[in-house]
């Protein structure tokens, strides 16, 4: 591969990976990635096969910063105290609130899976074993304990899934009128704190 064609392959993933964080796989088209990759939809077909395979490359990109950082393995998570886990879950799950770090876009992308999963993530997931429902679902077991069922469990771990992305998703409407607040890191060491709180005695009270 030429150091031009490289290129092009390289600015289309990190286009891809902006304009999946900010749409989703279904909002984002290929339109805006190669506007932004100032490439064009034959570069897409000849690098990954078409959008579906540049979404698979952003994926494995994905999966490989989380795994790098570290942040969200399940096996790490059970090596802390579990309300201590849970808020470490529920910050990260927040980083796309500063938007600054490509591992918050990353996790950004992956809060979409959440609400819009693709077969593709899907197929992804399992064969990377990075899925962020394997480490939410033996999360919530540590405070329901062995004898809560798997619908408990599955339930549960969606109800923590989705609360990092209902203030990812509604970032506007926290900083615009009427609230107007200051989204920095501040800010998110105090969700991050108030939301462990709530959910910790919310799963607490599952298991009594």
């Amino acid at each position: 591969m030429s150091r031009a064609s490289e290129r092009t392959r390289e600015a289309l993933v990190e286009a891809a990976a902006v304009v999946f964080a900010e749409k989703g796989y279904e909002g984002g088209s290929v339109r805006d990635i190669t506007r932004r990759a100032h490439a064009n939809q034959a570069a897409i077909n000849y690098h990954f096969g078409g959008k579906e395979g540049l979404y698979r490359e952003v994926l494995r990109m994905a999966f490989a910063a989380l795994k790098e950082s570290d942040v969200l393995d399940a096996e790490r998570l059970d090596s802390l105290e579990p309300t201590e886990a849970l808020r470490l879950f529920v910050r990260q799950m927040l980083l796309p609130l500063l938007k600054r770090s490509v591992l918050a876009r990353y996790i950004k992308i992956l809060n979409w899976e959440i609400l819009q999963r693709t077969d593709i993530f899907q197929d992804l997931a399992m064969a990377e074993n990075a899925s962020l429902v394997t480490s939410a679902e033996r999360l919530v077991r540590r405070f329901l304990g062995e004898s809560a069922s798997a619908e408990e469990v599955a339930v549960a771990s969606l109800w923590l899934l989705h609360q990092g992305f209902i203030f990812v998703r509604d970032y506007e409407y926290l900083t615009r009128p009427p609230h107007n607040l200051k989204v920095d890191d501040s800010f998110v060491e105090r969700l991050a704190d108030f939301l462990t709180r709530l959910l910790a005695s919310g799963l607490a009270g599952v298991r009594s």
